[in-house]
């Protein structure tokens, strides 16, 4: 577990921002989905509301995924580019 702490910690500024930044949008984009997936059960109940709201919540996921692997392939390019010389 310790070794997975240090490396986690020696992750550059840069990608810890941006899987910071990704992380409040999956969350915003996962509460927006739900409150529509809600609001449609309570309220309207149309088909096309609940798709919207189920969409959102995957779609979120997936960019989530998305960007902590990118976050990561820069963090690891930046350090074998730095370590080369």
């Amino acid at each position: 577990m310790d070794k997975i702490f240090k490396t986690l910690n020696s992750i550059n500024s840069f990608s810890k921002k941006l899987i910071l930044f990704g992380s409040v949008f999956v969350v915003a984009s996962c509460i927006i989905g739900i409150c529509l997936i809600m609001y449609n059960q309570a309220f309207v109940n149309k088909v096309e509301l609940y798709t919207i709201g189920s969409s959102l919540i995957q779609k979120s996921t997936v960019v989530f995924a998305q960007v902590v692997v990118g976050a990561l392939m820069m963090d690891w390019f930046k350090n074998v580019f730095q370590n080369d010389d």
